[in-house]
């Protein structure tokens, strides 16, 4: 029975936060805001001459051209979403507002929603230094940026996400191009007459390789799109297919579709000597090849520059691309060289955090003292690694963040711990505010003090009074982030306290009331007003004697309502 007890709470939590992932995923992260809708107000401070939003830009796709009130085109603006919605800050993705100039130069970025934790959003929207570091910069050169230059202290992982976004927004990394239309059988028989089948590179949807009816492989093709999309000709950008031999030379050149026009076009189709420029190379030629050594097509000198140009910039990108295919070794080594020194020092303290929770350590001045005063300082005011609401169903609903490397191991211990040993490491060793709790008992002795006796007295009664406190909090922050409530999750925490460059005020407040408490009732907070406490320890292996409880009973109300979330049509749930 115990077993079969402990097999039901895991898989009730396990399958709560299925259906928050499940949930978000149907909600598709921040809304897309129709940019015509965009406040004047909002485009005007990085284009104060700006009158009224106008049509599509053939430029950028999902652009649109914003205008004087003479008619004249001043630049365009773009958001995010939904391509950004991968970048995962610290609990939730970003949308975000990009303008540019008339020459595709980046004037201003700006927030216009966002998923992820208010704080921490809060703190990069007043950091001027931040945004900053994206204006002047070409658009295309943002792809370039994996790490920002600055990132807003106590919010990096939101930072990382919003720089992410836009690299993703512009192509990095992600296949949503301009010319939703893929190349046929017959497309790429105009480059190989012989093939009889093509398989399409499932690393990279651009390459795509064929095959003749013996299944003897011919050669690969290169796509410019979507690399190339922000590369305009005349009017717009150009899809052009380049075919690659067994022996890695490019052997044929076809345009699939333009937005340029047409006779523009056609007559690049038509010209050979244009073809001969690029045939015989491999693409890391072609990523090098000198823009002005190509010869424009006479009456398409902008259109043919422009699919020059394209073609060079996805085979940079292909370059780029199979230089940075790794094998597992690889990988790893390159993630031990990006882990820096104080994440070293972290995940240090948690393996000797985890090592003291299972031996005898954790009865000695070790555990008690030295330990407690290394994750208060460390881990919590020095990394900012607490485990909270925010974060744990923040991750369930929207994925893991790159670059969260402390809190993913520290997470894993904390779930795993009790599961597998019945004990829940986390909040007894781990926690920097459980660790804050310890040492005022160990400063204050409050059972030693006369004084406060008749306090203490008061406020046991009064917080026992309160037990179901956690589990009331746990259901808030499940059932808010199954229905996108307008709630955040750090309210409900002190946690955020511990990034004092970000916290709010409820995070704060609580922060130092539940210290207090702490100080006359030993560890007061933990035992009624923890909701993260309250998940690890349902998590626990229970002893012989464990029986269904009433907690239990909220869990499978909390699993049926957020299965409603999922499954009911929106319009039920709104």
């Amino acid at each position: 029975m115990p077993t079969l007890i402990h097999c039901f709470r895991v898989g009730t939590l396990a399958a709560l936060a299925i259906l928050v992932f499940l949930g978000q995923q149907r909600a598709q992260g921040p809304v897309v805001t129709p940019l015509e809708t965009i406040p004047m107000v909002q485009i005007r401070q990085f284009l104060p001459a700006a009158a009224h939003v106008a049509g599509a830009s053939a430029a950028i796709r999902g652009a649109r051209t914003v205008v004087d009130d003479q008619g004249k085109d001043l630049g365009v603006i773009l958001q995010t979403a939904p391509d950004g919605n991968r970048a995962i800050g610290f609990s939730g993705p970003t949308n975000l507002l990009v303008v540019c100039d008339e020459s595709l130069t980046v004037v201003g970025v700006d927030l216009l929603s966002s998923n992820d934790t208010r704080d921490h959003v809060a703190a990069i929207e007043h950091d001027n230094a931040f945004w900053d570091q994206f204006r002047d910069v070409p658009l295309g050169q943002l792809t370039t940026i994996t790490d920002p230059p600055h990132a807003t202290a106590g919010a990096t992982l939101t930072s990382l996400a919003i720089a992410d976004a836009i690299r993703l927004r512009l192509g990095a990394e992600t296949h949503v191009g301009r010319f939703p239309n893929t190349p046929t059988l017959a497309d790429f028989q105009q480059v190989f007459p012989t093939a009889a089948r093509y398989e399409i590179d499932p690393g990279e949807p651009s390459v795509t390789k064929l095959y003749d009816p013996g299944d003897i492989p011919l050669g690969w093709t290169l796509r410019t799109s979507p690399r190339g999309d922000d590369v305009v000709g005349y009017q717009g950008p150009t899809d052009v297919l380049v075919g690659f031999d067994a022996s890695g030379r490019a052997c044929g050149l076809l345009i699939l579709s333009s937005f340029d026009n047409e006779p523009y076009v056609g007559y690049i189709r038509d010209d050979t000597a244009f073809h001969a420029d690029f045939l015989g190379r491999t693409f890391e030629e072609l990523s090098r090849q000198d823009l002005d050594g190509v010869e424009g097509v006479s009456g398409a000198t902008m259109t043919s520059r422009a699919i020059a140009a394209a073609i060079m910039q996805a085979a940079t990108a292909e370059v780029s691309r199979r230089r940075d295919r790794l094998s597992t070794s690889q990988a790893f080594t390159r993630w031990l060289g990006s882990v820096e020194p104080a994440q070293w020092g972290a995940l240090g303290v948690i393996t000797v955090g985890l090592i003291t929770a299972v031996t005898r350590w954790r009865g000695g001045r070790w555990g008690r003292l030295a330990l407690p005063l290394i994750v208060l300082a460390y881990l919590g005011f020095g990394a900012g690694a607490v485990l909270s609401q925010a974060q744990l169903w923040g991750w369930a609903a929207h994925g893991i963040p790159t670059g969260a490397t402390v809190l993913l191991f520290l997470t894993g211990v904390a779930v795993l711990a009790p599961i597998a040993t019945g004990r829940n490491v986390y909040c007894t060793h781990l926690c920097p505010h459980g660790a804050a709790q310890q040492l005022l008992i160990k400063t204050i002795r409050p059972h030693q003090r006369l004084w406060l006796q008749p306090l203490r007295a008061g406020l046991t009664t009064i917080l026992k009074r309160f037990r179901w406190l956690p589990g009331a909090l746990l259901a808030v922050a499940v059932l808010s982030t199954s229905f996108n409530l307008p709630l955040e999750l750090v309210d409900l925490e002190p946690f955020d306290a511990y990034l004092p460059a970000v916290a709010g005020a409820a995070a704060i407040t609580i922060f130092v009331l539940s210290l207090m408490a702490s100080s006359v009732v030993p560890m007061a907070y933990c035992r009624t007003g923890c909701p993260t406490g309250h998940l690890l320890n349902a998590l626990r292996r229970p002893g012989r004697n464990a029986r269904l409880t009433w907690n239990d009973a909220v869990l499978v109300l909390l699993l049926i309502v957020s299965a409603c979330s999922v499954l009911l049509p929106a319009e039920a749930i709104q």
